[in-house]
């Protein structure tokens, strides 16, 4: 892949830059493994390619790139690899050694959070989170038939800052709406999910909220059922998470 031209100043061509960059980067990190596809942007990313198309220093960019890949649970393998997508992208040869040792650095640091059930830029309880919760309800011989899981997903192809913006609102909401002790978690950039009980009214409920709440910001929402065993609940909740790329 040939790198994004580095020529022009005015605001307008550094913006598309930025993109092409961003789009380019992010192509190139799916082609060498990066899954699923929809958790690949975070903010940091704009801010290393606008670096990179302004011939800046990248080493604070790639140091919060670090940070934020570990605090996502990306493995150090999988964010140097990610990282190397970028630099494909601009041309060079391999990584520079001291970004290199600022991702690594930043990762090692954003691995000490001590928010690991929260994540860093929604705010919302993490899939690992929801996943726990719901072992618990299987080890305490709680029946899964009790329970519901209420899914809201995002347009996968919106603009990436547009999408966090309404994660943000949706997630904000949903803690407003369910008060009953459930749990709220973000299973990916474009999916939420609401562990709930099954109550005679969660019908008209969830009713409600993809009437309003939802279709206001392009969201759609259904229930599912847990499954019987903790085993299947696992790779549901694998399967939500993981939304049909287009």
């Amino acid at each position: 892949m040939e790198a994004p031209e580095q020529g022009g100043s005015a605001p307008a061509d550094e913006a598309a830059q930025r993109r092409r960059l961003r789009t380019l980067w992010c192509r190139r990190s799916r082609l060498t493994g990066w899954d699923p596809p929809d958790d690949w942007w975070t903010p940091v990313v704009d801010h290393i390619c606008e670096a990179a198309v302004r011939g800046g220093d990248l080493v604070p960019g790639c140091l919060r790139f670090g940070q934020a890949r570990a605090r996502s649970g990306v493995g150090i393998g999988a964010t140097i690899t990610d990282f190397a997508a970028l630099t494909d992208v601009l041309g060079w040869a391999e990584p520079p050694l001291p970004l290199v040792r600022a991702l690594a650095e930043g990762w090692v640091d954003g691995g000490r959070s001590t928010e690991e059930c929260q994540d860093p830029l929604t705010g919302l309880a993490t899939a690992a989170f929801l996943r726990t919760r719901i072992g618990e309800l299987y080890r305490g011989g709680e029946q899964s038939g009790e329970h519901r899981l209420v899914i809201v997903a995002l347009d996968p192809t919106a603009d990436p800052w547009r999408r966090t913006a309404q994660l943000i609102v949706l997630g904000h909401e949903l803690n407003r709406y369910f008060v009953r002790a459930e749990s709220i978690a973000l299973l990916s950039r474009t999916r939420l999910a609401v562990l709930t009980r099954a109550s005679a009214d969660l019908g008209e409920r969830a009713r409600h909220l993809r009437e309003n709440i939802c279709r206001e910001h392009g969201a759609e929402l259904w229930t599912v059922p847990l499954p019987d065993r903790p085993e299947e609940a696992r790779s549901l909740l694998n399967d939500i998470g993981r939304p049909l790329s287009t």
